[in-house]
């Protein structure tokens, strides 16, 4: 059930996988400047919450998401449908960053995952995925991810 006290842990708590991402992408050589974006309406809505802009002067959009579970479940969750009430897109789906990391705050690990390779994994595998109901009437996928660091699509950091 949805709760307000619930919905400021879970923003609070995502700050660390955050933090740690940022602190991250500062200390890559690559980096000339890493732009915080949370706070932007716009990238919000896009599921952005950093601007890397390397030394190359290429630009990554980066999202992070933060997980307690993954480390025992061995699998991330693709978010489909973020509420079934109301037929909203998920996270994963609706997500405009490049790359996404993701943190396992419970063993202090870092992963990045390249968005649109995961994105069309999911497409060309929908026939062996299933969708299954998640937290807060959501439904999405879990995907085992040492099948994606096997196909390159996520890698740790």
């Amino acid at each position: 059930m949805w709760s307000k006290e619930k919905f400021l842990s879970d923003l609070e708590f995502g700050k660390i996988g955050e933090e740690k991402t940022l602190d991250f992408l500062n200390s890559l050589d690559m980096t000339h400047k890493v732009i915080d974006v949370r706070e932007d309406k716009i990238c919000q809505k896009n599921d952005v919450d950093f601007i890397q802009i390397a030394k190359d002067c290429e630009i990554y959009k980066i999202e992070v998401k933060t997980d307690r579970q993954s480390h025992i479940s061995k699998n991330i969750v693709f978010e489909v449908i973020s509420n079934k009430k109301y037929n909203t897109e998920g996270c994963f789906s609706k997500c405009k960053a490049d790359i996404m990391f993701y943190y396992f705050s419970e063993v202090d690990e870092l992963y990045y995952i390249n968005v649109q390779l995961l994105k069309n994994y999911v497409e060309e595998n929908k026939k062996d995925l299933k969708l299954i109901p998640m937290g807060d009437n959501a439904l999405g996928y879990l995907i085992r991810y040492e099948i994606l660091l096997e196909k390159e699509i996520m890698f740790k950091a």
